[in-house]
């Protein structure tokens, strides 16, 4: 079953920053946070491409 795709809101809230936060990791383009993309005026990411950065960020394990 697909997952809908994940929000500026729920990126923040999964991971304990502001949305701004957030906005900026896709604005300056510096490899920081997950694959982010537009969708029109909307920023979405895919949570398969979440779950893949979280993995990579605790040393190559698998997000549970």
């Amino acid at each position: 079953m697909r997952r809908p795709l994940a929000t500026v809101p729920e990126l923040s809230e999964h991971y304990g920053v502001p949305q701004a936060t957030v906005r900026r990791w896709h604005h300056t383009q510096t490899f920081v946070g997950p694959l982010m993309f537009r969708m029109g005026k909307y920023l979405r990411a895919r949570w398969e491409d979440i779950d893949a950065y979280d993995a990579e960020q605790a040393g190559g394990r698998k997000a549970a």
